[in-house]
């Protein structure tokens, strides 16, 4: 058979698929169902209607506040006015462009970064496609930059203005009055101002003072230095050390002693009874305090308990339990490997949540709203919606989901077996092969897509035979 007439021939069943979506335009479920190159689905009653192409590749939805669509993995759109929301994704998680309440904000890792956002009326926006940047600040004031040759930041990073040639041989920043010039940056730095002073010729001295605040000094960084700070506080901090021999940390309530580092650590709060050991770090810890308690045995052991949470691993990340209780909710999990199992509780044990993720098998979760879906295939060890979008429909060959409302929607291989039960409506199909529908009125069996059709409506019932209606009544023949 030649390419055109197979093309033809699809288009021809294609037409047929669409027949029975005109003829039951009036009843409350519509399905178009030509598996999987399209699938059609529509329930008048709600408001609700979804589509599905090319299995999971291609897919569109809209319900009463939400639509959503996309071309899986390269992109996918979603937009909610309840929240005044928009985002695209695409080839997530390296890009994303996201409209909420005014403000926008997007990127493509590595590369490029836009955001603009508007506070008390006034607006500031700035894009970054690297090396390239260009800006506004609050105030209207323009700035833009090649990096590194030069360029120029305007409140950006905590500073007021940034400015730097060929960086990094020559940068400058201010920030409140205070003014920072860096030359062959890190090696030789300048600061001086209202608030502060310093300079520095690393790795062989430096010095900086924020004037009644701190002040600090190093020599041969970092084998000595002298730190102080929160001058302005009751509770002011001394630092120095001959790293690696003797690090010294002390205030009026908290000290610190380190020999040999990373040999032996020892730390002490007196307002809260805190202590802790390291022997040596990262190998073997262990703390103790008002209402905590701890000990860490490199990945083979470890335990720490705070008020009402524990958390115990074993092997790490071999085995691992946390529990968390806050008022009357009790939050416990387990994990082995990326497998987790989570139970929330409220009071008298009333169940709030449960999660159940063997990875990479399957994934099961109830939610506190009441909402319960079952996915085949969960690629990550962790929840991430936007993956959750773009990726992973792609390997659910089998989903389950059912609401607080009792309402139930199932597919199996993408659409190839389909079940939607909700109130008044019950309702299968097996791609375009067969159709059943049940609701309180009566029942509905269709073969082919309606070539062949029976409905029974109380003791009325009709058959269609390549969508010719023959009606009969019970007890006639």
């Amino acid at each position: 058979m030649t390419l055109q007439k197979r093309l033809f021939l699809l288009a021809i069943l294609v037409l047929l698929s669409l027949v029975p979506s005109f003829l039951l335009a009036k009843e409350r479920l519509v399905s178009v169902n030509f598996w999987p190159f399209f699938h059609y689905l529509s329930d008048t009653k709600e408001g609700d209607s979804e589509i599905e192409g090319l299995g999971p590749f291609f897919y569109w939805k809209k319900d009463v506040d939400q639509k959503e669509w996309g071309l899986r993995p390269l992109f996918y759109w979603t937009g909610n006015e309840s929240d005044s929301l928009g985002r695209l994704e695409f080839l997530y998680p390296f890009g994303k462009v996201e409209v909420k309440e005014g403000d926008t904000k997007g990127y493509l890792f590595p590369l490029s970064t836009y955001r603009e956002q508007e506070f008390y009326g006034k607006k500031k926006w700035d894009f970054q496609f690297f090396p390239f940047f260009i800006g506004e600040n609050e105030k209207g004031e323009d700035y833009y930059g090649l990096f590194p040759v030069f360029g120029t930041l305007l409140d950006r990073y905590g500073k007021d203005e940034i400015r730097f040639f060929l960086w990094p041989l020559y940068g400058e920043s201010t920030s409140d009055g205070d003014w920072t010039t860096d030359v062959l940056w890190p090696f030789f730095s300048f600061t001086g101002g209202e608030k502060k002073k310093g300079f520095r010729v690393w790795p062989f001295y430096g010095e900086k003072e924020e004037f009644g605040v701190s002040r600090s000094e190093f020599v041969l960084w970092p084998i000595f230095f002298n730190k102080t700070k929160n001058l302005d506080t009751e509770d002011p901090i001394k630092e120095w050390a001959i790293f690696p021999f003797y690090v010294s940390k002390e205030s009026n309530y908290f000290e610190s002693e380190t020999y040999l580092w990373p040999l032996f650590t020892h730390a002490k709060e007196q307002r809260s009874g805190f202590e802790q050991w390291d022997l040596p770090w990262p190998l073997f810890r262990i703390f103790k305090g008002e209402n905590l308690y701890g000990i860490r045995f490199f990945i083979i052991y470890g335990y720490k308990e705070k008020g009402d949470s524990r958390r115990i691993y074993v092997f790490y990340p071999f085995f691992g339990y946390d529990e968390d209780r806050v008022n009357e909710i009790e939050e416990k999990t387990y994990r082995i490997l990326f497998s987790r199992i989570r139970t929330i509780d409220g009071d008298q044990g009333i169940q709030k949540g449960r999660s159940y993720r063997i990875w990479p098998l399957f994934d099961y979760d109830i939610e506190e709203s009441g909402d319960e879906t079952f996915n085949t295939f969960y690629l990550l060890p962790f929840k991430e919606k936007g993956l959750e979008r773009n990726m992973f429909p792609l390997f659910h060959f089998y989903r389950w989901g059912k609401d607080p409302q009792g309402n139930i929607s199932s597919s199996l291989f993408w659409g190839l077996y389909r079940r939607i039960r909700k109130e008044g409506l019950d309702y299968w199909e097996v791609a375009h092969l067969i159709g059943v529908k049940k609701e309180p009125e009566g029942k509905t069996l269709s073969l082919f897509k309606g070539l062949f059709r029976y409905k029974k409506e109380g003791e009325t019932s009709e058959i269609r035979l390549f969508y010719i209606p023959f009606r009969m009544r019970e007890g006639s023949s």
